[in-house]
């Protein structure tokens, strides 16, 4: 029940946010003003402007599901789902890349011990693990990218793991942003379905595999602190 208060409470924020917006509590200013009127009258300028912007907007941990939300109210449910999740995971790759850069030795020297059991767990399929990581909507999504950075992973694999384990989320989202852009309470529907599928999926693969294995190496490697 946990997992699923983080993303309830987001849901309600942004259809306050939206919902004041639509209802003209800021006066003349509108979603439509907003976010539609920009991309019909600036769309060279918009395009380069909302790619770069969410992409930097991710990658410093800024909350996926609003990109996904404004994804959604902008381009539709599938589609808006789709563009949001490839942009979060070029946001995230964009942190490793900065990560690597960076260095950042004195993390690497102060964890040690848990990069190497993050390591560790994740090293054999990391694909299928990062895409159960992302999956379970908790956590927080920027210290799962600088900890995949840190420990070494496969960008190829942390890529092709979040785009498959963002996906629901983001499709929940954009579909919630679709609904109040059409005003379709069938959107939101679909929303809600998916934030139950994914919810579950994530749940199911964590304690069907990800949970197994995790114990298995804290097992191994009893000198590693679980926290």
């Amino acid at each position: 029940m946990k997992s699923l208060t983080k993303p309830l409470l987001l849901t309600a924020a942004l259809t306050l946010a939206f919902l004041s917006l639509h209802l003209g509590w800021w006066g003349p200013v509108t979603e439509e003003v907003l976010l539609q009127q920009l991309f019909q009258r600036h769309w060279a300028l918009a395009w380069p402007v909302f790619i770069g912007g969410a992409v930097v907007y991710t990658a410093l941990g800024g909350p996926r599901q609003v990109l996904a939300f404004s994804c959604g109210f902008l381009f539709g449910g599938w589609q808006g789902g789709l563009i949001g999740t490839l942009l979060t995971g070029c946001g995230a790759m964009l942190t490793m890349l900065g990560v690597h850069k960076l260095g950042f030795e004195w993390v690497r020297q102060k964890h040690a011990k848990k990069i190497e059991l993050i390591k560790a767990v994740l090293a054999e399929d990391t694909w299928i693990w990062i895409c159960v990581i992302r999956l379970i909507p908790v956590g927080s999504n920027l210290v799962t990218n600088i900890a995949a950075a840190l420990s070494d992973l496969r960008p190829l694999a942390v890529f092709s793991g979040s785009l498959l384990g963002y996906l629901p989320q983001m499709l929940l989202f954009s579909f919630a942003g679709s609904g109040f852009a059409l005003h379709d309470s069938s959107q939101l529907w679909i929303s809600l379905g998916m934030l139950v599928f994914s919810t579950g999926l994530g749940g199911y693969l964590y304690h069907h595999g990800f949970k197994q294995r995790l114990q298995r190496f804290r097992k191994e490697h009893a000198h590693v602190p679980a926290h």
